[in-house]
């Protein structure tokens, strides 16, 4: 039992000692070191935890290291090894600023001087975005080390220029717009692009470069569904049905009968009683025309001209569907959406 336990105890202090190693606890050890004045054991163990592989390390806690250890090296003699250890570290974070309250006037001096000749930007932009129409934009975010000038464009998957968003200085900080279109205004296809930033030294040569991948996606809008037709149960009957017409037949057939029978009436001469027969059969004809007539369905023009207002008012709908849809298909939305950035030194 007693070897067990101590087995269990060796096994214990490995594991610590093994999680010790990690870079961000070297990285405390080494500040923990500085801060006891131990200048020599400082910069051995933030050297040791700086040559980890950069996914090892967050680039807070590296940048964190490599003050240090350019404090670290600044009193050990050596003001050429702590520039480039607060070199290193602006390259790496454009934006940082070393705390006075913490390092005394010759470290943040030290510092100062080295941003001064540093010449490097860091680039923010939104993970994604949507540009549904004008005045939409990507924003870029530019916050520079010291002023310099730079170049910043938008590269077309085979590496040549879409469109060159904006050439000058740049002090603090700068905010730039890619309202999504290339350099004639058009739109671009879908596809993979590069946004690219570039500072230039003194001399107009590149000095660093910062590449963030763009992938563009041309999104269209879904089009307005038809609308539906007019229902039959809203559409009024627009015609009447019509009578049996035995009534027009009956009364004119009785008229004839009665000029028939009753000849005086209508002439009291040998030659009115064939006026009679023409003036019966007219009446005759009149009454059968009449008793076909009335049979017919009779229009309703209320009817009619209410039905013909709901399918005015469909084709108005539909009309005004159709444009909408028109439009949309022909709108072009941009969807962006941003990669991890690449930091390449040099030209």
């Amino acid at each position: 039992m007693r070897r067990a336990a101590l087995l269990a105890a060796a096994l214990g202090l490995l594991a610590g000692a093994a999680r010790a190693q990690t870079p961000a606890d070297l990285v405390g050890r080494g500040v923990r070191s500085y801060q006891n004045l131990e200048y020599d054991s400082a910069a051995a163990v933030l050297t040791r935890a700086l040559s980890w592989p950069p996914s090892a390390l967050a680039d807070s806690d590296r940048v964190r290291g490599l003050v240090y250890l350019g404090a670290s090296d600044l009193y050990r003699d050596r003001r050429d090894s702590a520039a480039a250890a607060f070199a290193r570290a602006l390259r790496l974070d454009p934006r940082y600023h070393i705390d006075q309250l913490v390092f005394p006037p010759e470290i943040t001096g030290l510092f100062q001087q080295v941003r001064l000749v540093t010449r490097a930007v860091a680039v923010v932009v939104p993970p994604s975005v949507e540009l549904r129409g004008a005045g939409d934009a990507l924003p870029i975010a530019l916050y520079a080390t010291t002023f310099h000038p730079v170049d910043v464009a938008v590269l077309k998957p085979d590496g040549s220029n879409l469109r060159t968003l904006y050439q000058g200085g740049v002090g603090d900080s700068l905010v730039v717009h890619w309202d999504g279109r290339a350099a004639d205004g058009s739109p671009p296809d879908s596809g993979g692009y590069v946004l690219q930033v570039a500072s230039r030294g003194a001399d107009g040569r590149v000095v660093r470069t910062v590449a963030l991948p763009l992938d563009v996606a041309r999104v269209r809008r879904d089009t307005l569904p038809w609308p539906a037709p007019v229902a039959d149960s809203l559409l009024l009957p627009e015609q009447a049905p019509g009578r049996s017409g035995m009534r027009a037949l009956g009364a004119g057939f009785a008229t004839v009968l009665a000029i028939a029978v009753l000849p005086s009436l209508v002439a009291g001469s040998a030659s009115g009683s064939a006026n009679r027969f023409i003036v019966a059969g007219g009446i005759g004809i009149a009454a059968i025309l009449g008793f076909r007539g009335e049979r017919r369905p009779q229009p309703i023009a209320a009817n009619i001209a209410a039905n013909r207002a709901l399918q005015d008012a469909w084709q108005r709908q539909a009309d005004s569907v159709h444009a909408v849809n028109v439009a949309r298909t022909r709108e072009v939305r941009l969807r962006i959406r941003t990669g991890a950035p690449q930091v390449t030194e040099g030209s």
